[in-house]
């Protein structure tokens, strides 16, 4: 049996995690007003807007889940090793759906996407929040609310356009 995890002081999150955290919503918002907002934008390949903001939300569900696999690894030798099979599952489903998300028409990835973030957040909720500094889980359910939203709505201007 692993021995109890020491409690250690909280710490604050630093500046730059908010900053990062934050900042990741740009393309979030930049992509969904142009979506709405039916805007031209140059981009390579085909330049569907729908089809790039997916593919963000798949790198960002990956990058969620990767945090799960840096606690696992960092934690591994005070964790139980059911509970470090859990983190690992839950680094790798949300983006393994993601991917397979990405062969749906852009309108239908665009609202799973949005279903995943949300199950991702309360899948951390449930198994990594408590193991990390407070302030991640409070930055996380305002990423969570917000992208899910941006995605929703690009998945209703996506499927205006398909319509």
């Amino acid at each position: 049996m692993k021995h109890a995890m020491k409690q250690h002081p909280v710490k604050q999150l630093p500046n730059i995690i908010w900053w990062l955290g934050y900042g990741g919503l740009i393309p979030f918002f930049a992509l969904t007003m142009a979506l709405l907002l039916d805007i031209s934008v140059p981009l390579p390949g085909d330049g569907k807007l729908g089809w790039w903001l997916a593919a963000y939300a798949a790198v960002v569900l990956s990058f969620i889940g990767a945090v799960h696999w840096g606690v696992a690894l960092g934690m591994q030798d005070r964790l139980e090793e059911s509970e470090l099979g859990k983190l690992l599952l839950f680094s790798v489903i949300p983006t393994l759906v993601a991917w397979f998300s990405l062969l749906l028409p852009t309108h239908l990835t665009l609202y799973v996407l949005a279903a995943l973030i949300v199950f991702a957040y309360f899948a951390d909720s449930v198994l990594l929040f408590r193991k990390l500094a407070p302030g991640y889980g409070r930055m996380r359910l305002h990423l969570t609310i917000i992208v899910a939203l941006l995605l929703g709505a690009s998945g209703v201007a996506v499927g205006d356009v398909v319509a």
